[in-house]
C-alpha cells in the first residue's frame, strides 16, 4: 500500500526559517507543530511526501530532514501538476496562480489537507484522460522532478511509443503541422506537455498561469512554435488559422482586403504580422490600418492565447476601438486608460489577467505604471502595435515624448520574460514624410534591434475635392461657412478651429442661426466629449465644431465636408483632418480653407509658445542636479521638479512640459527616467459635506490642534475637487503634492495629516463613485432599461442549448414585440456583447447584416440563470438607492442628476435591505451588479476618487 504524506511549511521571509509544519497523513493522522524533531517523528517511512509548491518552497528547509526518516521518498508537487491537468478556465477551485486558495493565514495543516484535496482531484482529473494523451504526459514527464512522485503512486511507467507521432494523431489540425516536435520531446518536455494540455483543453481564453510563464518562459515559444508560425506549406491547421482571408471573414465578414493603387497593401501587412515581421505602415486617414492589426492580434491570440498591446495617443479612439470591436461581435477588445471609473478599470485588470482579453489599448504614459507592467508580465505578449506612430518623431506634427519610453519598456520586458527571441512590433501612421519613415525606423533598430519592413500607400484620395479660399474679415469667413452649410444642408461636416475658445463661439452661433452645431475640444469634461461624438457619429447632429482633438479614430465614413474655419498647425495635420472627409471611396466629399493673413500670424505665434526653450531645459537640469546633491536617486513629482526649478505657472500645462524637458535629458545622457511610483493614501470621503468633516475633525483626539486648521483646509479642499471633473480624468486637487502646492502647506504635513484622517475614518478605502441617474420615481428610464434587459437575457438564455444554437436576432427582436415588449434593436446585441464579456457565451455572426448570429453556451444554462437572477435582484435595488438619493436634487430643470456614492455604502444598505436573495451579497457581486448597469446603460458611473502621490524616478 502507497504510504503517502502531505505537508505544508511556513518559513521566515528573510532567513528562510521555519516558523510553523502542519502534515497530514492517512489514514487519519494529522501534524501541526513548529518543532522539526516532532515532524521528522510524524513523517518517518512515508513512501511519498505531496505538497503544493514544495519543489521551490518547502523542501529547501526540510528536505533534509524528511531524507533522514525516510527511504528515497519519492515528490509529487500538485502546482505542477494543476495547469497540466486543469487547462481550462477556471482553473481548479482550490489554485490561484502558485498559491492555494485558503481563507486562513498561516495555517500549514489547513494547506496541507487543501493540498491533499487538489491531489486526489489531479489522480481523478488523469483517470478521466484519454489512454493515449496518458501516455504522452507519463513518457514526457515521467523522469522530472515533480511529477515521477505522481506516475509513481498511479504505477505507471513510459511505455515505447513514438511520443510525436501520437501528439500529432491526439492533436490533429490543432498544430502546425510542420511544426518540428522531435527535438522539443527531448530538450524542453515538461514545456511540451504544459501546451499540449492547453491546446486540448480547446478553451478560447485559457492561458498559462504567471508562475508558469515566470518559470518556464519556454511553454510560449513552444506554443508560438506550434500555433503562431504560418509554413510554407500550408497545412490544414496554418491554412484555417493562420490565413488572411479566412482571418477577414471570420472576423469582419469581407471577402477581400483594401487595395492602394492596385497593390494589396493591406492583406501583406496582416500576412506578414501573422509571420511575425515587424513593420511599418503608411496607410491614408481611413485606410483600414485598425483591422490591419486587429485581423493578427485575433487570429494569433486565439492560436497561442498570446496578448497584442496597442499604444495609442487618444483616450477616446482607445474607446472607438473597442465600442467598433463589440458591434462586429468581437468581445476581446479592452481599453485601461483614464476614462474609465474604477469598476470597469478594475473589470479590464481582470480580464486582462485571465485571458479573456487578446488586444489592450493602453496609452504610452501607462507603461511608466508598475501595475500596467505587473499586469502585462503575466501575459505572452505576441506584439506590440504602435498606432499614430509618428509620434516617435520629432520632425511629426505630434512629437510625444512618452513614445521614447516604448522601446526601453519592451527591452525590459523581454529582459524580465527571459525570452530568447524579440517581440514584434507594428507600427501604423498616416504621416508618410521621409524624416518621420527614417526616424521610426532608426528608433527601433536602436532600442530593438528590429528591422521594420515598410508598407507605403499612396496619399491620394480622388474622391476628395479642395477648395481655398480667402476671406480679409472674421464676419467674411462666417458667412462662407454658412454658404457652405447652406448648400450642402443635412451633410454631415466638422468644422476645424485652431482654439477651444473659438470652437464654443463658431458652434454657438452656428446654432443660433439655425444650424445645430455640437463642439468638441481638449478641454471638455469626458462626459461631454463622448456625448457629443456619439451624437455626431449617430447622425443626431450634423455639424461638429472642433478643435485638432476630434478625428483620430472616429468611425463615420459619410462625412462630406470638411471646413478648416482656421488653419492647421501643420501640413501633416491638414492631410489628416482633411482625410477624415469621405472615407467611404464611393463618395464625393469636399475640403475648404477659409484663411486670411491674420490666421497665419496666430499660427506661428502659437507655435512658439508651445517651445520648451533650452534655458527652461537647463533650468530643470538644475533643480534635478540640486535634488541629488546627497543621493543618486530622487522620487519627486513633476510639479516638486518645476518649483524647485523656480517655475511659477499654472499646473494645467506643467508636467507636460517638465516631462519633455526630462525626456531630452534623458536622450542626451544626463539622467535616467524609470516607471513613475505612485502611492493612493485614500478612495473616499466618509462625509458627504464639508461641515461634517470639519466638526469630526474639531473632535478627532488624534489629529493635534496645531494640525486642525490645515487638515480643515486640505478637506475642504478635497471635497471640493470631488465635485469637478477636470480634463484627463485628473483631478490635481487630489494629489498631495498639489495640495502641497496649492494650499501652501509642506507636502510630508500633507501626507502626515491625511494619515491622521485616515485614522479618525474621515477618509477610506471604500471606492467614492458617481453615477448619472435620470431623475424620477420607480418607472424611471433607468429601471425600465433594467426591466427590458431582463426580458431580453432570459429570451436568449430560454433559446440557448447545450451545443450550438443559430439566432435570428430580427426574428427574436419580432417576437419580443409581438409579445408587447418595447425592446430596441440594439439594446438585443448590447445583451450579446455583455453575456460574451461574461464569459457565459461565445457568439459570431454568421451574415454581413450582422443579423444572424451563432451562440455556443460556455456555461450550464442552470448556472448562467443562477448568476442572472442574483443580478436583477441587485441592479433594481441599487436603481431605487440611486434614484432615493438623487431626489435630494431639487432643480426640476435637470433631467439627470450627478449622484455620489460608495461600493461600501451600497453593501451596507444592502444588508440593511429586507430581501433574502440580495442580503449575503459580496463587494464582487456588486461592483459586477453596477459594471452591469453601466453597460446597458441604465446609469453611467462618473469615475471615482482617489488621494495619490505621482512620482517620477530619476537617477
Amino acid at each position: 500500500m502507497n504510504t503517502i504524506s502531505f505537508i505544508d511549511t511556513e518559513l521566515e521571509t528573510r532567513t528562510g526559517k521555519v516558523q510553523d509544519i502542519g502534515a497530514f497523513r492517512e489514514p487519519n493522522l494529522e501534524f501541526h507543530n513548529e518543532s522539526p524533531e516532532k515532524f521528522k517523528s510524524f513523517i518517518a517511512g512515508s513512501q511519498f511526501i505531496c505538497g503544493h509548491n514544495i519543489i521551490q518552497h518547502d523542501l529547501k528547509a526540510i528536505r533534509t530532514a524528511i531524507d533522514s526518516v525516510c527511504d528515497k521518498p519519492k515528490y509529487i508537487d500538485t502546482l505542477f501538476l494543476a495547469p497540466l491537468l486543469f487547462p481550462a478556465r477556471p482553473y481548479h477551485a482550490l489554485v490561484k496562480d502558485d498559491k492555494l486558495n485558503t481563507d486562513e493565514l498561516n495555517n500549514p495543516l489547513n494547506d496541507a489537507l487543501k493540498a491533499m484535496k487538489l491531489f486526489y482531484d489531479e489522480v481523478s482529473a488523469f483517470k478521466s484522460l484519454a489512454l493515449p494523451l496518458q501516455k504522452i504526459y507519463c513518457n514526457l514527464l515521467y523522469e522530472q522532478e515533480g511529477f515521477k512522485g505522481f506516475f509513481d503512486f498511479l504505477k505507471w511507467k513510459p511505455s515505447g511509443i513514438d511520443v510525436a507521432e501520437v501528439i500529432r494523431s491526439v492533436l490533429g489540425n490543432e498544430v502546425c503541422a510542420s511544426a518540428t516536435l522531435e527535438k522539443v520531446i527531448v530538450t524542453q518536455p515538461v514545456e511540451l506537455a504544459y501546451c499540449i494540455s492547453l491546446i486540448n483543453a480547446r478553451e478560447e481564453y485559457s492561458i498559462v498561469p504567471r508562475w508558469l510563464a515566470f518559470t518556464r518562459p519556454g511553454v510560449e515559444q513552444i506554443m508560438r512554435q506550434l500555433r503562431s508560425t504560418p509554413c510554407l506549406e500550408g497545412c490544414a491547421y496554418c491554412n484555417r488559422a493562420l490565413n488572411p482571408q479566412a482571418g477577414l471573414k471570420k472576423y469582419f465578414g469581407f471577402d477581400s482586403y483594401r487595395t492602394f493603387d492596385g497593390k494589396p497593401l493591406q492583406e501583406d501587412a496582416v500576412r506578414a504580422a501573422l509571420k511575425a515581421i515587424s513593420l511599418l505602415a503608411v496607410f491614408p486617414t481611413g485606410g483600414g490600418k485598425s483591422m490591419t492589426f486587429q485581423i493578427p492580434a485575433l487570429m494569433q491570440g486565439q492560436a497561442n492565447k498570446g496578448l497584442t498591446v496597442v499604444i495609442s495617443p487618444l483616450q477616446s479612439l482607445m474607446k472607438d476601438q473597442v465600442d467598433n470591436l463589440e458591434k462586429a461581435g468581437i468581445v476581446s477588445g479592452v481599453t485601461i486608460n483614464g476614462l474609465l471609473d474604477p469598476i470597469e478599470r478594475g473589470k479590464a485588470f481582470e480580464r486582462v489577467s485571465e485571458g479573456s482579453a487578446q488586444i489592450l489599448y493602453l496609452s504610452p504614459e501607462s507603461l511608466r505604471s508598475p501595475s500596467i507592467e505587473r499586469l502585462l508580465l503575466s501575459r505572452t505578449i505576441n506584439r506590440f502595435v504602435i498606432d499614430e506612430a509618428h509620434c516617435f518623431s520629432s520632425w511629426g506634427q505630434d512629437f510625444r515624448v512618452d513614445y521614447q519610453y516604448i522601446g526601453d519598456f519592451i527591452k525590459s520586458y523581454q529582459t524580465q520574460k527571459k525570452l530568447d527571441q524579440g517581440i514584434p512590433v507594428s507600427c501604423f501612421t498616416a504621416t508618410a514624410k521621409p524624416q518621420v519613415i527614417e526616424d521610426i525606423q532608426q528608433y527601433f533598430k536602436d532600442k530593438l534591434g528590429l528591422t521594420l519592413e515598410l508598407f507605403q500607400s499612396s496619399q491620394s484620395r480622388p474622391n476628395l475635392h479642395y477648395n481655398v479660399y480667402e476671406k480679409d474679415e472674421e464676419g467674411d469667413k462666417f458667412n462662407a461657412l454658412r454658404d457652405i452649410l447652406d448648400s450642402n444642408k443635412n451633410a454631415p461636416t466638422i468644422v476645424y478651429v485652431s482654439r477651444t475658445k473659438k470652437a464654443e463661439q463658431i458652434a454657438d452661433k452656428l446654432s443660433a442661426d439655425g444650424f445645430p452645431a455640437r463642439v468638441y475640444h481638449g478641454k471638455l469634461d469626458p462626459r461631454t466629449k463622448t456625448e457629443n461624438q456619439n451624437a455626431f457619429i449617430a447622425g443626431e447632429v450634423q455639424i461638429m465644431v472642433a478643435t485638432s482633438a476630434f478625428g483620430m479614430g472616429v468611425d463615420k465614413k459619410d462625412v462630406r465636408n470638411v471646413v478648416h474655419f482656421e488653419i492647421s498647425d501643420s501640413l501633416e495635420n491638414y492631410v489628416q483632418e482633411a482625410g477624415r472627409a469621405g472615407r467611404d471611396e464611393n463618395m464625393k466629399a469636399e475640403c475648404f480653407i477659409l484663411f486670411n493673413e491674420e490666421d497665419l500670424n496666430k499660427h506661428f505665434i502659437l507655435q512658439n509658445s508651445n517651445k520648451l526653450t533650452l534655458k527652461e531645459i537647463n533650468q530643470i537640469w538644475r533643480a534635478v542636479k540640486d535634488m541629488t546633491r546627497f543621493r543618486k536617486t530622487i522620487s519627486h513629482s513633476a510639479l516638486e521638479v518645476a518649483r524647485q526649478a523656480g517655475w511659477d505657472e499654472t499646473v494645467n500645462e506643467i508636467e507636460t512640459r517638465v516631462t519633455t524637458a526630462i525626456a531630452a535629458l534623458e536622450e542626451a545622457g544626463y539622467l535616467l527616467r524609470s516607471q513613475n511610483l505612485s502611492r493612493v493614501y485614500a478612495d473616499s470621503i466618509q462625509y458627504k459635506t464639508a461641515q461634517e468633516a470639519i466638526n469630526k475633525i474639531e473632535d478627532a483626539g488624534s489629529i493635534p490642534p496645531v494640525d486642525k486648521m490645515n487638515a480643515t483646509r486640505i478637506i475642504k479642499s478635497l471635497i471640493s475637487s470631488k465635485r469637478r471633473s477636470l480634463v484627463d480624468d485628473d483631478a490635481g486637487e487630489s494629489r498631495t503634492d498639489y495640495l502641497a502646492d496649492t494650499l501652501g502647506i509642506p507636502h510630508e504635513d500633507v501626507i502626515r495629516i491625511i494619515t491622521q484622517m485616515r485614522q479618525e475614518k474621515i477618509l477610506a478605502d471604500a471606492k467614492d463613485l458617481s453615477a448619472f441617474i435620470g431623475k424620477g420615481d420607480k418607472e424611471s428610464r433607468s429601471m425600465q432599461l433594467v426591466n427590458q434587459f431582463r426580458i431580453i437575457l432570459q429570451r436568449i438564455l430560454q433559446i440557448l442549448d447545450s451545443g450550438e444554437t443559430k439566432i435570428h436576432l430580427k426574428d427574436l427582436h419580432q417576437e419580443l414585440a409581438d409579445a408587447g415588449e418595447n425592446i430596441n434593436g440594439k439594446d438585443i446585441r448590447t445583451a450579446l456583447i455583455y453575456m460574451g464579456i461574461k464569459q457565459w457565451i461565445q457568439y459570431g455572426y454568421i451574415d454581413p447584416g450582422k443579423n444572424l448570429v451563432r451562440i455556443h453556451c460556455k456555461e450550464v444554462s442552470s448556472e448562467i440563470e443562477s448568476k442572472l437572477r442574483k443580478l436583477h435582484e441587485l441592479a433594481p435595488f441599487i436603481i431605487s438607492y440611486l434614484i432615493r438619493k438623487s431626489q435630494t436634487d431639487k432643480d426640476e430643470s435637470k433631467q439627470q442628476v450627478l449622484v455620489d456614492f460608495s461600493v461600501v455604502e451600497l453593501k451596507e444598505a444592502i444588508e440593511q435591505s429586507n430581501d433574502l436573495v440580495i442580503k449575503s451579497s459580496s463587494l464582487a457581486e456588486i461592483e459586477d451588479a453596477l459594471f452591469y448597469l453601466n453597460k446597458i446603460d441604465a446609469l453611467q458611473l462618473d469615475g471615482g476618487f482617489m488621494i495619490l502621490y505621482k512620482r517620477m524616478k530619476l537617477e
